[in-house]
């Protein structure tokens, strides 16, 4: 009798398992976020914005970003460097409250330093619906987690038992799995993300000496490996003068003959 209750009742705990994250909204009725989910809860947006920009100094514009983040809560969590040709600058990632989005991002945009404004965008993207979904389809889990773990309890057949925790086994990775997703949204949800890129115009005359320089390093560098190389060759380059010193001994004795 059990072992037919365990496998009627396994294919409806499984029907609240998705095995992957492009199945939220679309495998259970009880997991799709109802209208009135949707306007009873706070609406959950992302916020991202980017800023590219020529300014007059680099070293300024930096120092001022980096110093003035604190004072809104924000981070840095990616930086780099541009070098390029005729620019060089600075690029990072800012993570801010996202309450403070509005008043960081206009103020890069007013003591920023900006020579020439490249881009300038933001975009809001509204997840409520996403962030509801995954919320339904973990509670449906954890149910189903916590009547697959009544069932293990109850089982005295072995049979059943290693099925009940292979069951378990996939059914909490698949939990892990949302769980991370619900993080993951929540974190987007709460910071958001500035693009900040900046430069300045390198002149090439500037850059001479430097250039000018490296070249006459870069070429010492190849004659010592042009030197290394003839070592290595050293065998070759004695047969051939010893093929050649003999060539023009043969040639002048067949002369003298």
């Amino acid at each position: 009798m059990k072992k037919f209750i365990l496998w009627v009742f396994l294919p409806f705990v499984l029907m609240g398992c998705a095995h992957s994250e492009k199945d939220f909204g679309v495998s259970s009725e009880a997991a799709v976020p109802q209208r009135d989910q949707l306007e009873s809860v706070a609406r959950k947006w992302v916020k991202e914005g980017t800023l590219q920009f020529r300014t007059s100094d680099n070293e300024k514009t930096y120092q001022l970003i980096t110093q003035s983040l604190k004072g809104f809560g924000a981070y840095i969590s990616e930086e780099s460097t541009i070098s390029q040709n005729n620019r060089s600058g600075y690029q990072m990632t800012i993570r801010v409250p996202a309450e403070r989005f509005d008043s960081l991002f206009q103020f890069i945009v007013d003591k920023g330093k900006i020579r020439e404004l490249d881009r300038k965008s933001t975009e809001v993207r509204d997840v409520t619906e996403e962030f509801i979904d995954i919320q339904a389809r973990l509670k449906i889990m954890k149910d189903s987690e916590l009547k697959l773990t009544e069932l293990l309890q109850q089982s005295r057949v072995l049979s059943e038992t290693l099925e009940i925790q292979k069951q378990l086994t996939e059914l909490r990775a698949e939990i892990e799995s949302i769980e991370g997703r619900l993080q993951y949204v929540s974190d987007q949800v709460a910071f958001s993300t500035i693009t900040v890129s900046f430069y300045e115009t390198v002149k090439y005359s500037t850059r001479f000496l430097g250039d000018f320089w490296n070249a006459m390093k870069d070429g010492w560098q190849v004659f010592l490996h042009v030197l290394t190389l003839l070592a290595y060759l050293w065998a070759v380059i004695l047969v051939f003068f010893v093929v050649l010193f003999g060539y023009k001994f043969y040639k002048r004795r067949k002369k003298e003959f």
